[in-house]
């Protein structure tokens, strides 16, 4: 009788530390121990290489889009005032477009001041195991992931400030 009511105390304090841990919104924090996988990209237009462990020291937002994306399109503008806001945060968004044309005409439309890349062989998004577009991971100055952002709406969008100012120095 007594080992049943401690066995099932242990069940209940398992699910109840379950439950506080898991995550209540469309991010989430990540295990410290898991490092940024390395990659090193080149510009949308080609002209140059973007590395990861080049901006180590920094805060990095790396943040998987596509131009098919409606929710990706309206998370980049945002991702460019946030970079505008926090001087230790770099923003690099990692476009998968098969044609990165469609991209860099929305760049430009929209007349967008972020760091741009192609995966044009998918291998990076394919490294972060990417769920879905968009999905941003936010990296901390030692290259290991701190949060995991999924999707755009107003108030997720606020989590992911909330997470990035954690990391940086104020605005």
């Amino acid at each position: 009788m007594f080992n049943k009511r401690l066995q099932n105390g242990m069940y209940s304090l398992i699910l109840i530390h379950a439950l506080l841990l898991s995550p209540l919104f469309s991010g989430s924090y990540s295990d410290e121990s898991r490092k940024a996988p390395d990659f090193t990209l080149k510009s949308l237009t080609g002209s140059d290489s973007i590395s990861l462990s080049a901006l180590r020291g920094n805060v990095v937002l790396v943040d998987f889009w596509a131009s098919w994306c409606p929710p990706c399109k309206q998370s980049l503008p945002y991702l460019s005032e946030l970079e505008k806001k926090y001087k230790n945060l770099k923003v690099v968004a990692v476009n998968i477009d098969d044609d990165n044309q469609t991209a860099i005409d929305f760049i430009n439309e929209n007349n967008l001041k972020l760091t741009m890349v192609h995966d044009s062989d998918k291998s990076v998004v394919s490294a972060y195991d990417v769920p879905e577009m968009p999905t941003a991971y936010l990296v901390d100055q030692y290259g290991k992931i701190q949060y995991i952002h999924s999707g755009y709406s107003e108030s997720s969008i606020r989590e992911l400030e909330f997470a990035v100012r954690g990391l940086v120095d104020k605005p």
